[in-house]
C-alpha cells in the first residue's frame, strides 16, 4: 500500500535479518527501510546498523510489538525517522513515510507537484473527475456517478492531463498521491452543463 499511495518502489519484503542483509549488500540499500524490531532470534539492529553504513542517507522505521519497548542503539539514531507500534493507526506510519518524502521527494513527486498547481486551471466539472480519478474509480463508474456519457469523461480525462502535463497513468497517480478526494461528486454544477 505504501508504494502505490507514496509511489514508492518496493525492493523486498524479507522474513530474515540475514535476508535482508544479504540484499543489502548484493544490491543497492533502500532509501526508507522499515523493519519489525520484533522478531524473535533475530538481530534487528544489525539491519539497521548496515542500512547507517551502506547508504548513509537512508532512512528507518521501526516497528514494534504492541506494549514491547523499543530503545534505538544510538549509533542509529540519526538514520531514524521514528518507531510506530503496529496497533497504533495506519497513519501514524504515514505520517512518518510521508515527512520523509517531503524531504526527499523524488523526481516524480516533484513533476505532480508542479503539474498540480496547475489544477486552477480545470473546469468545475475536471476537477470532479479529477477528484473521482484519485478515488480510483474507473471511466465507466465516474461517468454513472456524474450521468456522463463515458466518452466525456474519456474527454474529460484527455483534456486534464493535456492540462496538467501528465500522462494517463501519471494523472491517475498524481490524483492519488496528492489525496484530491475530498471534494463532493455532486456539487452544483455551471447553468448549461449537459451530461453528454
Amino acid at each position: 500500500m505504501l508504494s502505490e499511495q507514496f509511489g514508492l518502489e518496493l525492493v523486498a519484503v524479507c522474513p530474515s535479518v540475514g535476508e535482508a542483509l544479504g540484499l543489502m549488500k548484493r544490491s543497492s540499500p533502500p532509501a526508507l527501510l522499515l523493519l519489525d524490531v520484533f522478531q524473535p532470534g533475530q538481530r534487528w539492529q544489525e539491519a539497521a546498523l548496515a542500512l547507517r553504513e551502506l547508504n548513509p542517507n537512508g532512512r528507518l522505521i521501526l516497528l514494534t510489538a504492541p506494549g514491547e519497548p523499543c530503545v534505538p542503539p544510538a549509533p542509529i539514531v540519526p538514520i531514524l525517522l521514528g518507531v510506530v507500534e503496529k496497533s497504533r493507526p495506519w497513519d501514524d506510519l504515514l505520517e512518518l513515510v510521508s515527512r520523509w518524502q517531503q524531504q526527499h521527494p523524488s523526481p516524480d513527486q516533484r513533476r505532480f507537484a508542479n503539474a498540480l498547481v496547475q489544477l486552477d486551471r480545470l473546469s468545475p466539472r475536471e476537477r470532479l473527475v479529477f477528484h473521482a480519478v484519485g478515488k480510483g474509480m474507473q471511466n465507466k463508474e465516474i461517468a454513472k456517478q456524474m450521468a456522463l456519457c463515458l466518452n466525456t469523461v474519456e474527454t474529460y480525462r484527455k483534456t486534464i492531463s493535456a492540462k496538467l502535463g501528465l500522462s494517463g497513468v501519471e494523472l491517475v497517480r498524481a490524483a492519488a498521491l496528492h489525496r484530491c478526494t475530498a471534494a463532493p461528486l455532486h456539487p452544483s454544477l455551471p447553468a448549461g452543463w449537459a451530461g453528454c
